[in-house]
């Protein structure tokens, strides 16, 4: 039997599809207002879940021309992601990879503000300027990347407070952002370490809270 998937959802899983958070993105090279609802309309047909839950843009420039100014290309293809989600097929949308000066441009000129900003947060990396920004003008911080791709786990330091806590290093590092009030956005194939990012329910104190404060640039 054909299935379609999403996030590795088949169609067929028996979960109900509004038990899944489906997100989606409008690839970073795209910066036209017509080809923005074009890839939208095929994301939609390669789903084939009839909405998704999140839109987002990847990234505020081509891959290949990281840095540079795409502005006036970003207001023309926020216009588009405003179309998509007045017209319901998307509950919301966003951005990713965006700094203060992208959403400042996008924001001074939208009738829908980006819903959720979507940037690499991490122990040691925690983009302050975009994240109270972002708070300020109550759009959610998603952090992708909470282990660094993995570098967390070579953290000593890291490690000596999740030793204290009882806790692995990755529980430690999802629940450090959402005391951040960060939504933490872990990835992983592995059952039993999708239970262990799931298992937070725990209070890292403000003290050790600080002192993860204090390892920037540590995790490598």
């Amino acid at each position: 039997m054909a299935m379609r998937k999403a996030w590795g959802v088949p169609s067929d899983s028996g979960i109900p599809r509004d038990q899944v958070f489906i997100t989606t993105k409008l690839p970073a090279e795209v910066k036209n207002y017509d080809e923005a609802l074009r890839r939208y309309e095929k994301s939609m047909a390669n789903l084939g879940l009839g909405y998704t839950d999140l839109y987002l843009i990847h990234a505020p420039w081509p891959w290949a021309e990281k840095g540079a100014d795409y502005t006036k290309e970003n207001i023309s293809v926020w216009k588009a992601m405003e179309k998509i989600y007045r017209e319901g097929t998307c509950r919301s949308v966003g951005v990713s990879n965006f700094n203060v000066k992208d959403l400042t441009a996008i924001l001074d000129s939208c009738s829908v503000k980006p819903m959720v900003n979507q940037i690499k947060f991490y122990i040691g990396f925690t983009e302050d300027d975009i994240t109270e920004f972002c708070r300020r003008n109550d759009i959610l911080v998603e952090g992708y990347s909470p282990l660094a791709t993995g570098a967390i786990l070579r953290n000593s330091a890291i490690a000596a407070v999740a030793e204290k806590y009882k806790r692995s290093i990755p529980q430690i590092s999802v629940r450090y952002l959402l005391q951040k009030g960060v939504l933490p956005l872990p990835k992983s194939v592995t059952p039993s370490r999708i239970a262990e990012n799931i298992d937070v329910d725990f209070v890292i104190s403000a003290d050790d809270m600080k002192y993860l404060d204090t390892l920037k640039d540590t995790v490598k």
